[in-house]
């Protein structure tokens, strides 16, 4: 009798299933004019493989909002890996509110050997059916336009 005897109890035809599975990505909400908060988990420990680690909310094609490592929290499990937990307050989601463009984040990492690596893109759904019901405030202005860059209409009279 060999040891692998006992594991003989497949039913006979039994044909196994080893195609991978799809996994839905993990995604983000944000309701605009709430106070949101959002969580991710590093596989390795942050404070001793980075010097620092930034947060990117994207919306479009522009990052809008760019968090620093003192403005979110940061826990080391008992299995070295890292939860970054993200707040938003009210004037910070309101950046997402009525827009159809595409939101999204990632986190940037700062090793400490000089190498700059990101995680995953995480979608963030944005959807009219979560707009709240009381009268939206209207959204912050955008950040104004950086030195050479030409705005506006002009005309020339001949």
């Amino acid at each position: 009798m060999s040891m692998f005897d006992r594991y003989d109890n497949v039913p006979e035809g039994y044909i196994p299933n080893n195609r991978p599975r799809y996994v839905e990505p993990k995604k983000l909400t944000i309701l605009a004019g709430e106070t949101a908060e959002h969580s991710f988990e590093v596989p390795f420990n942050t404070l001793e493989v980075c010097d620092s680690v930034e947060i990117i909310y994207k919306l479009g094609l522009n990052p809008i909002i760019i968090k620093k490592d003192t403005d979110f929290e940061t826990l080391i499990t008992d299995w070295n890996t890292t939860i970054i937990t993200n707040t938003l307050d009210v004037s910070e989601t309101l950046f997402f509110a009525n827009t159809l463009l595409s939101a999204t984040v990632q986190l940037k990492f700062y090793m400490k050997d000089n190498i700059v690596t990101y995680s995953e893109v995480y979608p963030i759904v944005l959807s009219t059916a979560l707009d709240v019901l009381e009268s939206s405030p209207t959204p912050p202005t955008p950040p104004t336009p950086g030195p050479g860059v030409i705005t506006g209409i002009g005309y020339t009279e001949d």
